[in-house]
């Protein structure tokens, strides 16, 4: 890994203007519609008091998306309250969301200088890009004091999870009679079916990325939803070893008694709604049937790739679950039992600790994840020490535990970790919604394209599960 860093991956980078990938329409396409949705929705929630503010953050907007498909050297503007010879973390002179817009703004503009000074968001390598797009928009509403805590996407974020009401009401009634026939003496043969399964919900509630919808039409949508679903549409397939691994190796044991240490497990979560709901399902599972007795969710720190999970995604969901019939402003029945027994329970694991929900500023990084040691040592190192498992959940988790390069799909899972491999173990849930991709058996590229599959990295219809173990 010695020299490996955003403008030197281990392989060549995809960049949004090289065509024939999904890289170029996401910066031609996606994108500019991305961030017109930012700007329709602050006009949207403009009011009286804070309309001065909301037209500069409509203006930072505006001049980020003249940039997306311009041959135009990055830039990063400095907010207007940051003074240039000024260490902003030790200034006692700014309002909290100034000393953080100007410490936003040191931050990318040295990683732009660092790693890619010349280069805009055509030519830089498409993670990079990617994640300055978001964090220019952060720095938009970072720079205007009403607008700083503002959550541009929180509307669908909501709306995603509004628009599956039926799917969630049948999962949720059939989750809970599940729940009231385990305990931790179920047997391992009773265990492993319904952990599959929870595993292949969780998998599939990836499909349900609202970054992915720009531009698409509702029929579009939903075809993409409804489009994948069991086993047959998993590429690389490891979910036969996640099951052993957790009923098998014995560290997941609801009798043992071995150790004070809790087993713990901790999910590196990616969409908030349903697939976070997904998510809560198969902890949940895990718990009730005494294999894990602790969860660590990571979530990101601000708004970031439209729909990623913050803390802050938790509470309106389980408000949602508590008081459905509101929530869902449905004019049918709707039994609000199961949900609000489901919230009541998972409001319990938050209270006493079983379930833990944090966020960390690496998340919210263009670092790929091989970087986790150095640029978060405590975080990697409790989770090295601490965690039996690593679930990474979606695309971008993907991407960036694969450093987004053009690794030869055959390359084994296991082998471009990095520092990630270092932990006791990790698994990818990830529907394919991007170009890298590895652990791909021998002849599946080859038959996919000669099926005329021709979108199979970046459709959503396919996907994998890879998982490592340090047994």
């Amino acid at each position: 890994m010695d020299g490996w860093n955003p403008a030197h991956p281990p392989r060549p980078f995809f960049y949004g203007l090289e065509e024939g990938g999904f890289a170029h329409p996401t910066v031609i396409k996606r994108w500019p519609v991305i961030v017109t949705d930012c700007i329709n929705t602050v006009l949207r929630h403009s009011t009286p008091k804070n309309t001065a503010q909301a037209g500069k953050v409509v203006a930072m907007l505006s001049a980020l998306k003249y940039e997306l498909d311009r041959l135009r050297p990055f830039t990063f503007a400095e907010p207007t309250a940051f003074i240039s010879d000024q260490d902003p973390s030790t200034s006692t002179n700014t309002n909290d969301h100034e000393t953080a817009a100007a410490n936003w703004a040191l931050y990318w503009k040295k990683a732009i200088a660092d790693h890619f000074p010349t280069h805009s968001f055509l030519t830089a390598s498409w993670l990079f890009a990617e994640c300055l797009l978001y964090a220019r928009i952060h720095a938009a509403f970072l720079s205007q004091s009403l607008w700083a805590d503002f959550d541009v996407f929180l509307d669908d974020k909501k709306k995603g999870l509004r628009d599956l009401k039926d799917k969630i009401v049948r999962i949720t009634e059939s989750h809970e009679h599940l729940i009231s026939t385990v305990s931790s003496d179920t047997p391992s043969e009773t265990f492993r079916p319904h952990l599959r399964d929870l595993l292949l919900l969780s998998l599939w509630g990836n499909a349900t990325d609202l970054s992915m919808f720009a531009g698409l039409s509702a029929s579009e949508i939903e075809q993409m939803r409804s489009g994948a679903s069991g086993q047959e549409n998993i590429i690389s397939n490891h979910i036969p070893e996640i099951l052993n691994y957790i009923s098998e190796s014995g560290r997941f044991d609801p009798s043992s008694t071995t150790s004070d240490i809790p087993r713990r497990i901790d999910f590196i979560l990616d969409n908030s709604g349903f697939e976070l709901f997904s998510d809560l399902l198969l902890a949940d599972y895990l718990h009730q049937t005494g294999r894990v007795q602790e969860t660590v969710f990571h979530c990101k720190t601000i708004p970031w790739f439209v729909s990623d999970t913050m803390p802050s995604d938790f509470e309106w969901l389980l408000t949602a679950l508590e008081d459905p019939s509101n929530f869902f402003t449905t004019s049918e029945s709707l039994n609000p039992t199961p949900m609000k027994s489901l919230a009541a329970r998972y409001r319990g694991y938050i209270s006493s600790g079983a379930w833990k929900i944090t966020s960390d500023p690496v998340w919210c990084t263009f670092w790929a994840h091989h970087h986790l040691k150095m640029e978060a040592p405590a975080l990697f190192m409790d989770i090295k020490e601490n965690s039996l498992l690593v679930i990474f959940k979606g695309d971008l988790n993907y991407r960036k535990l694969v450093y987004d390069c053009k690794w030869d799909v055959t390359t084994p899972f296991e082998k471009v970790l990095g520092s990630v491999g270092e932990w006791p173990a990790a698994v990818s849930l990830r529907t394919n919604k991007s170009d890298p991709i590895v652990g791909i058996p021998e002849g599946v590229e080859e038959r996919l394209l000669a099926e005329g599959f021709s979108d199979w990295r970046w459709s959503g219809k396919l996907a994998v599960v890879e998982f490592h173990a340090n047994v």
